[in-house]
């Protein structure tokens, strides 16, 4: 006994120092989670995923919509209410093809039509960053939507109007830095879902982009992106469009309403 307890002593003090690494976050661990705390505020995640007063990113948002409202989930690394049971591969799915794990589908208040873009890399540090909040146990409460919009199935004809599933493709004919932005307000920051016009299905033409739109349920304007002189960014500098973003204030005014919610949260970065 006393040669066979010699001969493992080695081996356990190995094992429980490789046990001692494995448990210690690493740099480049460390690294991922920052790089997905970014990308969580630059998609502006938790304005949606929690609510006021409530644990962060435990969800049960109230949304009012014209269809009902519908109320944010958790999306904490709790195994029972949140995505504490979920895989990278089943994140990035819902991220990409707006359907939940067991493919249900997903409503459209997740704006999945521009997180489609978002590459694979990024949406893997999004989730590092999500599994390393603390976890809240905490139910998803059911959505309150009149008929016939309490059927899901009616979403499959809304994606097939609206939904353009796949990754974005950089313009070879751009800059780096003009790709970047393209991804940026394309894809995690959603941008178009309230300065475009949105019509009665709650959908958005390409063709009118950035024009901007009335804000349903919110008696709220989100103004003209656009690089018209008159109505939209056109005058502006990038320096003012940067301080606005930044700040919430710059030379050519200072944001309110749903936008200061924006800025403070996901543009302050």
């Amino acid at each position: 006994m006393r040669i066979r307890w010699t001969l493992s002593l080695p081996i356990l003090v190995a094992g429980w120092l490789l046990a001692g690494l494995s448990a210690a976050p690493c740099a480049d661990d460390q690294t991922i989670v920052a790089k997905g705390e970014y990308l969580a505020r630059a998609g502006d995640c938790i304005a949606c995923h929690t609510n006021p007063g409530g644990a962060r990113f435990a969800g049960g948002l109230a949304m009012a919509t014209p269809f009902g409202t519908i109320y944010s989930s958790n999306i904490t690394p709790d195994p029972k209410t949140g995505i504490g049971s979920w895989t990278a591969d089943d994140f990035y799915g819902v991220m990409h093809t707006g359907r939940f794990p067991d493919g249900g589908l997903i409503y459209p208040a997740m704006p999945f039509g521009s997180y489609t873009k978002v590459t694979r890399e990024d949406s893997d540090a999004i989730f590092a960053y999500l599994r390393s909040v603390p976890p809240v146990h905490q139910p998803n409460r059911p959505h309150d939507l009149r008929f016939p919009f309490n059927n899901r199935q009616l979403i499959l004809g809304w994606r097939t109007l609206f939904f353009h599933e796949g990754e974005y493709q950089p313009d070879p004919t751009k800059s780096a830095e003009w790709n970047r932005g393209a991804y940026l307000v394309d894809g995690l920051g959603h941008c178009a879902m309230c300065h475009s016009p949105i019509n009665a299905l709650g959908g958005s033409s390409q063709s009118k982009a950035f024009e901007g739109g009335l804000i349903p349920m919110q008696n709220w304007y989100a103004p003209s992106l656009t690089s018209n002189k008159e109505a939209g960014l056109g005058e502006w500098s990038i320096e003012e469009i940067v301080d606005l973003l930044r700040n919430g204030v710059s030379h050519r005014g200072a944001v309110y309403g749903p936008m200061a919610e924006v800025t403070f949260t996901a543009c302050n970065i």
